[in-house]
């Protein structure tokens, strides 16, 4: 039996021009690579958007929940089906953006893939980039290629109205 850690650090609440953090890592349940995801690891894509959704709320950002529980499912899904060892995942949030990283421990660089149009995968990245540019932000690979991030723009305050 493999022993799962969760561990959780909390940053305070996002003031401001204060960036805000939110780290999450867990290890992931051994398999070889044609079998399908435990349902162990399965759950864990529900929980980390769970709690990226509650993370934004409190940073006072119910307007990026949606898009960005789609960008952590994307990100968390790829890698636990493409990824080596343990994951973690960082949401880092500003006044002007919002970043969510997810290091996965592979040295195989994510890419985006041109799927057959019946086929049951290869659209993350696609989603991913699409989600991305429709907030004004971006998405990549970090040099090492363990880490894949997206950035969302965090929209002006409205006003209110009087």
């Amino acid at each position: 039996m493999t022993l799962t850690t969760t561990a959780i650090r909390l940053a305070p609440r996002l003031h401001e021009d204060r960036l805000d953090a939110m780290a999450v890592w867990f290890e992931r349940q051994l398999r070889s690579p044609c079998q399908p995801m435990p349902p162990q690891d399965a759950r864990r894509v529900s929980q980390m958007r769970r709690l990226v959704a509650a993370r934004l709320r409190l940073c006072g950002l119910p307007e990026l929940v949606e898009p960005m529980e789609l960008l952590t499912s994307e990100l968390v899904t790829n890698a636990l089906e493409h990824g080596d060892g343990p994951v973690s995942l960082l949401l880092s949030c500003s006044s002007e953006t919002v970043r969510l990283t997810v290091d996965d421990g592979s040295r195989e660089s994510p890419r985006l893939r041109a799927p057959e149009l019946d086929a049951e995968s290869g659209r993350g990245l696609w989603i991913v980039e699409s989600i991305a540019s429709e907030y004004g932000g971006s998405w990549g690979v970090s040099p090492d290629c363990t880490k894949t991030w997206c950035s969302l723009t965090v929209p002006a305050a409205k006003e209110p109205a009087v």
